[in-house]
């Protein structure tokens, strides 16, 4: 391995050198627990499963890193966006707090207006005539 390449161990490798280096490794660890503990626990099962296990860690674990970087990336514009968000918010408030409603604008509107004179009623109108 280059001192330059950012490739690990584990870490950045494909998946069958990550699950051989993961396996030896774990093989190593049960064939000496085997011979300092001799008691049988089902040594195949928990090699599996301890194999499946760190796998998943690994994958997991280099989601974080990438996500972390994209984070810190984008962090002014997130920080920008939030802002803005924040300052609307807050006219949005000051909106709704000093505006009246559409209802009563429109009522006031209809009372500036000229009243229509009023209308004679229909007897009224047939009195004009000479009809009553």
């Amino acid at each position: 391995m280059s001192p330059n390449d950012p490739r690990g161990f584990l870490y950045e490798q494909k998946f069958l050198l990550r699950l051989v280096f993961i396996t030896m490794i774990f093989l190593v660890g049960i064939l000496i627990a085997r011979f300092l503990i001799p008691i049988d626990i089902a040594t195949i099962s928990v090699f599996a499963s301890s194999i499946v296990g760190t796998l998943l860690g690994t994958y997991i674990g280099g989601f974080i890193l990438k996500s972390e970087k994209v984070i810190d990336a984008h962090s002014d514009n997130f920080e920008k966006k939030f802002d803005t968000a924040i300052d609307q918010g807050k006219d949005f408030i000051q909106d709704i707090t000093t505006r009246e409603p559409k209802v009563v604008e429109e009522a006031k509107k209809e009372i500036e207006e000229d009243p229509e004179p009023p209308k004679k009623s229909a007897r009224e109108r047939l009195k004009d005539k000479g009809l009553m």
